[in-house]
């Protein structure tokens, strides 16, 4: 019988942490949107028993146009800068865009404006001896 490993970080959770200090972050978007807010989902990826790569969903709530693509900006830049850092007691080793943001209609009474991006990561997990 093969060694059963620990599970891998929640890369939704780590995402988050790092994006915590631009504006809140969620996991879904709440029925009452107060923006700014940052939405963080795993949509995909793989891994190699070692290593884990989360394709992330990061979408960006703003007031108006501006403010949205402002928000996403520095979502975007903060994750590029991320490589060879810790988040969340988690390394991250490499971090790139995928889609960069797009602005994507969002249904509301309101006036709020969503740009969204997709970005890959990869991070190990700590491998018991």
């Amino acid at each position: 019988m093969g060694m059963v490993m620990p599970p891998f970080p929640d890369a939704e959770t780590v995402v988050m942490a790092l994006l915590d200090p631009v504006a809140p972050t969620v996991t879904a978007t709440p029925a009452t949107l107060t923006p700014p807010l940052i939405r963080v989902q795993r949509v995909g990826g793989s891994d190699n028993q070692i290593t884990d790569y989360p394709r992330m969903e990061i979408a960006c709530y703003g007031t108006d146009r501006a403010d949205a693509w402002q928000l996403a900006e520095q979502c975007r830049q903060l994750i590029l800068g991320s490589v060879r850092t810790r988040v969340a007691g988690v390394l991250i080793d490499t971090a790139r865009t995928d889609n960069p943001p797009t602005q994507v209609p969002y249904a509301t009474t309101e006036d709020v404006r969503r740009v969204v991006g997709y970005f890959h990561f990869s991070r190990r997990r700590t491998v018991p001896i």
